[in-house]
């Protein structure tokens, strides 16, 4: 039976405003994931961080 990758939230750090939607590997489960991203409220490249579940 195939495993399922959890699906995330990346929010923007700096204005907490979800932007982007993904997946990661069961093995990256244990850490957050940070990403530098575009986001388009503070209209700047900043730092996103994995969000809550839910």
């Amino acid at each position: 039976m195939a495993v399922k990758k959890p699906f995330i939230k990346i929010q923007c750090s700096v204005c907490k405003t979800t932007n982007y939607f993904t997946k990661k590997s069961k093995k990256a489960a244990e850490k957050k994931l940070e990403l530098k991203k575009f986001c388009s409220t503070c209209r700047k490249t900043t730092l996103h961080k994995e969000g809550k579940k839910g």
